[in-house]
C-alpha cells in the first residue's frame, strides 16, 4: 500500500459516524493524517477539529464546487450536515446535487481520492523533495536571549520529534521585529550552530525575516527525537524592539524563554506575553503584571502547549544606564 493509499484510508475512516463532530476525535486520527496536520497527543479535541477543518478547507480550495461540497458534507463540516450517520449525510448531498444517493456516494469517493492526492502533492516540493516544514513537531523549545553581550544574541534549543520516516532536513526561521518607532530597513543576522545540525541554504525573506534549511546528522524514523541548538546574532548595531516572542508555525508542546539583561542597563519593568495575536505585537506597550529580575539580572517564563499562530514571550521597558 502506498503512502497516498494509506492517507485515503484514514480520510475515509473520518467520514464514519459523526465525522469531524465525533467525540474523542483524536483517537480516530491515523498517523498519516495526524502528521499532515501536525496534531499530537497534547492537542485537545476542539483544537484538532479546528486544525482539521482549516487544513481540509485549504486543501480543497481550488476543487470544483461539487467536490468541495462532497467533502464538507461527508465530514459534517457544513451547517445542516451534522448527522450521526454517514448515510444521512449522503442523503443531504444527494438532495443538494439533485442526484441519486448512489451517485452522491460516488461523488464523495471521487472527492476524497482527489483530496488525498492533493495532500500528497502538497507534501512535496517542486523537485519531489519532502517539505522541510512538515514531518516533525517540537516537543521542547528553550530560548536564551542575551542582552549583556556586545551584540544581541539569541540561543535557541529545540527537541524535535519526527512524524514521518526518513526525516533528514528541517527548517528554521528568525525575524527581527520592526522597532517601536516604526523604523524599517534591512537587518543583518548571523546564524551559527552550537550542536545537532548543519546549516544548509539560507534565504532572506524581506528586510527583517530569515529562513535556513537544517540538515540532521542522520535520517529520523517516525517517533525519533533529536535535539539541536542554534545561536543568532544581530550584527547591524541598530536598536531592537524590547521584546522576545515565539509564534509557533509547527506544533510545539512547551516553550521556555529566559532573558539575561545587562546589569548596567536593567529594564524598568518586564511582563509576560501569553497567547497574544501576532497582529498586535507592534502596538504601543501595555505593561502587564511585573516580573521580578533574579540575582543574575534574568527573567524566565514557561509556556505549555503554545497555540499555532499566537505569540508567547517577554516584553520590557528599557531602563537607564547605571554608572
Amino acid at each position: 500500500m502506498t503512502h497516498e493509499d494509506g492517507l485515503l484510508r484514514e480520510l475515509t475512516a473520518l467520514r464514519r459516524g459523526w465525522g469531524l463532530e465525533a467525540e474523542r476525535l483524536r483517537s480516530r486520527l491515523g498517523p498519516i493524517v495526524s502528521s499532515w496536520c501536525e496534531i499530537h497527543r497534547t492537542t485537545t479535541d476542539r483544537a484538532a477539529r479546528r486544525v482539521l477543518r482549516e487544513a481540509i478547507s485549504a486543501a480543497i480550495a481550488e476543487f470544483p464546487a461539487d467536490d468541495r461540497l462532497a467533502v464538507n458534507i461527508a465530514l459534517g463540516i457544513v451547517p445542516g450536515a451534522q448527522h450521526a450517520l454517514l448515510s444521512d449525510r449522503v442523503s443531504v448531498l444527494a438532495d443538494r446535487l439533485r442526484v441519486s444517493e448512489r451517485t452522491a456516494r460516488r461523488r464523495i469517493d471521487r472527492a476524497f481520492a482527489r483530496l488525498a492526492a492533493e495532500i500528497e502533492a502538497n507534501g512535496q516540493a517542486d523537485d519531489g523533495v519532502p517539505d522541510p516544514d512538515r514531518g516533525w513537531f517540537v516537543k521542547r523549545f528553550k530560548a536564551l536571549v542575551r542582552l549583556d553581550t556586545a551584540e544581541p544574541e539569541v540561543i535557541e534549543e529545540r527537541l524535535i520529534v519526527a512524524t514521518r520516516d526518513g526525516l533528514s532536513r528541517i527548517s528554521t526561521r528568525f525575524t527581527v521585529p520592526r522597532t517601536e518607532d516604526g523604523a524599517d530597513g534591512e537587518r543583518r543576522v548571523a546564524a551559527d550552530v552550537q550542536h545537532g545540525v548543519l546549516i544548509g541554504a539560507g534565504k532572506r525573506v524581506g528586510q527583517r525575516h530569515f529562513r535556513w534549511l537544517l540538515d540532521l546528522p542522520r535520517p529520523l524514523s517516525r517517533g525519533d527525537c533529536h535535539t539541536y541548538s542554534l545561536v543568532f546574532r544581530i550584527r547591524d548595531g541598530r536598536p531592537i524592539r524590547p521584546s522576545y516572542t515565539f509564534v509557533p508555525l509547527v506544533t510545539s508542546e512547551s516553550f521556555t524563554v529566559r532573558v539575561r539583561f545587562d546589569p548596567r542597563r536593567p529594564p524598568r519593568v518586564v511582563w509576560r506575553l501569553d497567547r497574544v495575536p501576532h497582529s498586535v505585537l507592534a502596538d504601543p506597550a501595555q505593561p502587564g503584571p511585573a516580573l521580578p529580575l533574579d540575582g543574575a539580572c534574568e527573567v524566565a517564563q514557561d509556556f505549555a502547549a503554545p497555540q499555532l499562530g499566537y505569540a508567547y514571550g517577554l516584553r520590557w521597558l528599557p531602563g537607564q544606564n547605571i554608572p
